[in-house]
């Protein structure tokens, strides 16, 4: 009998192993491409962050932590004092010359009034920390505009005269999540 030579099969057999290789080496560097290729846009985590440490700072077990609305009133350098009581940092990395000005934080507080249908009463008094500026931009629709976040909640003092406190955050910082 005689012996076939099957060197051949072999040599097709590697052009197209080397064909499947290059084709799943593509796919993955493709794929890690376009994962790390663009930033992952984390200021929504960022502004759920905020806004629970301010809740958290201005009223803890159902009551206005004290001195809270009189130290507003009195303290001329309330914004600083403020971030430092809510254990509070507003600086950012430096990327693309940014100054401190890629937070803003607006704490209201209206008296409760269930006889009307939105539960806001009489306006008390607010504490804004951050760039002012970016309240603006809130209501706005576009690309590259800062994300906003607002809350409201129910609060009680040590009197137990009852408030709404509403938050507003925002956080720009569309540079880095373009």
């Amino acid at each position: 009998m005689k012996k076939l030579n099957c060197r051949g099969g072999d040599k097709i057999i590697s052009i197209y192993w080397f064909f499947i290789l290059f084709l799943v080496a593509g796919a993955i560097a493709y794929m890690a491409a376009s994962f790390y290729g663009k930033p992952y846009d984390v200021r929504d985590a960022e502004l759920r962050i905020l806004s629970n440490k301010i809740a958290d700072c201005v009223s803890s077990g159902g009551y206005i932590n004290e001195n809270i609305l009189e130290d507003n009133n009195v303290n001329e350098n309330f914004e600083k004092d403020f971030l430092k009581r809510c254990k509070l940092n507003f600086d950012v990395e430096d990327y693309q010359n940014w100054q401190d000005d890629q937070f803003f934080a607006l704490v209201q507080f209206y008296e409760f009034d269930d006889t009307k249908g939105d539960l806001l009463g009489e306006f008390v008094d607010e504490i804004s920390v951050g760039n002012v500026n970016l309240r603006s931009l809130c209501n706005m629709d576009g690309k590259n505009l800062p994300i906003c976040l607002n809350r409201m909640f129910y609060t009680l003092d040590k009197e137990n005269h009852e408030y709404i406190i509403k938050i507003l955050s925002v956080v720009r910082k569309t540079e880095k999540n373009e």
